[in-house]
């Protein structure tokens, strides 16, 4: 199946945010731990959300899915598993936060996901519960899924483990450490990278009545004995996904509307706006929505380890740009869905934009000639949502496996078609 993106006719689109990924990722786990029901208001239904509720289920958890709401009954702390097998699909931050939450099952399980995420490492979270007196053992190759996570609970302690590759590695361990027997301290032995990431986590915790204190990304201290609370939460849109329709402003030079963004929200990758503006783009907020209208790109040199989702875009932005950018400390991107940014080069060299894939960086020259083409986006939904946006200046694109979109934005497809109205 492939998807064909012609010339954009409608330079004043208007459009809703889907809701946030990885907030609803993260309520799905703390609801689940939590004491009591929670109810999660218009979540994000997108595989990897689904792939977690039926992880989830696996270990006990009473979910039901209704229109625009999700109603999960907490365990209190204790998963009581009703299958062996838990399969997270492609979910980097399922497999991540689930090798945490797990060790607090009553007896053993194993986690899995698919061929391209047990070639994802996840020793570093393994060796942190380890420290934290968990029993755990790789399957097959060390320091990839899939994993046994032998459950029993979280003794406590300290934990030394590095943060240059993602932060969902404490994100995942600070979310389960409140269950510990004894306070656990989380200790990086390095720079953390995607740390607006990692904020997310700790103000869901906040929002479910359970607190850590962050020492600069350096030290995070959990105590002991605390619970979450079962609540009601409304998910907010996601930046990540709307990043894409101010991508499309930005390089149409056109005006796109988006609706349901919180304005003070702890995304990071709100952060694009900034970025676009730097470029030559107008940004427009009101209470409810965020404009942009384009303009003239001019190249933009930008350390982005703290972004990763927004290196898909921001680089298609770069190729319609005046001059030379450069997009830096990225190298972890290579353990994405994809490897990023070897596939980010190459796709755009078959637009015949000048990229050049550095160890950790991506340079970009800017054309006014980039040509349609069929892009292969390595089964990354940002990847082909980016190319997408990049085909409405050049019409006659064609994006292969349109339906990974589905991972973060199921109805991409749907929203974007927009542009040709």
């Amino acid at each position: 199946m492939k998807k064909n993106v012609e010339k954009i006719t409608n330079k004043d689109a208007v459009v809703e945010a889907p809701p946030s990924k990885a907030h609803t990722l993260r309520a799905l786990i703390i609801g689940s731990l939590a004491n009591g029901v929670t109810i999660i208001e218009k979540p994000l239904l997108g595989e990897d959300q689904l792939n977690v509720i039926n992880c989830l289920k696996a270990l006990g958890i009473g979910i039901e899915q209704k229109p625009d709401k999700i109603i999960v009954k907490g365990s209190d702390g204790k998963y009581s598993p009703a299958a062996e097998q838990l399969y997270v699909g492609e979910s980097g931050v399922g497999m991540n936060f689930l090798s945490s939450a797990a060790c607090l099952s009553e007896k053993p399980v194993v986690l899995s996901g698919n061929k391209r995420l047990n070639e994802r490492p996840i020793g570093e979270v393994i060796q942190g519960l380890k420290q934290l007196g968990c029993k755990i053992e790789f399957l097959e190759k060390e320091g990839y899924p899939p994993v046994r996570i032998f459950g029993g609970g979280i003794k406590g302690g300290t934990a030394k483990i590095h943060g240059a590759k993602t932060s969902q590695y404490f994100s995942s361990l600070v979310i389960s450490a409140c269950y510990s027997r004894q306070d656990v301290t989380l200790e990086c032995l390095d720079n953390m990278t995607e740390k607006p990431y990692f904020d997310i986590s700790l103000k869901m915790m906040e929002d479910f009545k359970v607190t850590a204190q962050n020492y600069d990304y350096k030290k995070i201290t959990i105590a002991a004995n605390q619970r979450y609370k079962g609540r009601t939460i409304k998910i907010e849109g996601d930046y990540s996904s709307a990043s894409f329709f101010f991508l499309a402003a930005a390089i149409c030079k056109s005006k796109v509307t988006v609706s349901n963004l919180r304005i003070d929200s702890k995304q990071g990758d709100k952060e694009f706006l900034s970025l676009i503006e730097k470029m030559g783009c107008k940004i427009y907020r009101t209470a409810d929505s965020i404009s942009v209208e384009g303009g003239n790109l001019k190249a933009i040199e930008q350390n982005m380890s703290d972004l990763p989702d927004l290196v898909p875009p921001l680089a298609v932005a770069c190729a319609f740009a005046e001059g030379t950018s450069r997009l830096t400390n990225i190298g972890h991107l290579r353990h994405k869905e994809s490897d990023r940014l070897g596939v980010m080069a190459k796709e755009l060299a078959k637009m015949e934009i000048d990229a050049e894939c550095e160890e950790d960086s991506l340079v970009i020259t800017g054309t006014a000639h980039a040509k349609g083409t069929t892009i292969d986006p390595h089964n990354d939904h940002r990847i082909a949502m980016s190319f997408a946006a990049a085909g409405l200046v050049t019409g006659g694109q064609t994006i292969q496996n349109p339906a990974c979109v589905a991972k973060s934005f199921p109805d991409f497809w749907e929203r974007f078609a927009i542009f040709q109205k």
